[in-house]
């Protein structure tokens, strides 16, 4: 439902540098996180969209190199697939055998003159090594901000919409805040 993905000006095309502030509410300071990102030719001819495929893949590089201890992580992502033509549907392999398919089921946008807004409803399929799944749903709103065509700034807010277990008692699927990040692409 919705837009077919979240088109931004052409002038955005190309590399950037992501530097992501996130914070999970959890009392302890934010972590910082940089990794490439990039926006591509969208089916608008005015208009770029997220590399999706490669941005998450990047995105969960760089998580894990934050966390893990072990320096042959630059590797951990072993396959993705998204294309373009089909913007809400994207499959990802790590390193150790583990599946995640982020699925965009509805989508709002509006774009000005300098901001881009978007709020997505996303299903999350997770398969551990041994194939057993976990389904989450999440609410990722997000708002950037074209301060000239070297810097934008987002922020970007991701809730838990529950789900997974569909024995748990109906007051746990109430819509949680997860993280809260500040974004800058230069």
């Amino acid at each position: 439902y919705g837009p077919t993905d979240v088109f931004f000006p052409a002038s955005l095309a190309g590399n950037w540098k992501m530097t992501r502030q996130v914070d999970f509410g959890n009392g302890k300071d934010p972590i910082v996180l940089a990794y490439p990102f990039r926006f591509i030719r969208s089916i608008d001819d005015n208009a770029v969209v997220a590399d999706r495929g490669t941005n998450q893949a990047e995105l969960e590089k760089a998580i894990l190199q934050r966390f893990s201890k072990d320096e042959s992580t630059s590797n951990n992502v072993r396959s993705y697939e998204w294309v373009p033509t089909n913007p809400n549907d994207l499959r990802l392999v790590l390193a150790d055998g583990t599946r995640k398919e982020i699925k965009v089921t509805k989508r709002a946008t509006e774009n000005t003159d300098t901001t881009v807004s978007s709020s997505e409803f996303q299903r999350i399929t997770q398969e551990d090594a041994r194939g057993i799944p976990n389904i989450s749903a999440r609410r990722v709103v997000t708002k950037w901000k074209v301060i000239d065509d070297k810097n934008l700034e987002g922020l970007e807010i991701i809730y838990s919409m529950g789900g997974g277990d569909p024995m748990a008692a109906a007051s746990s699927n109430a819509a949680t805040v997860l993280s809260k990040s500040r974004m800058v692409l230069s």
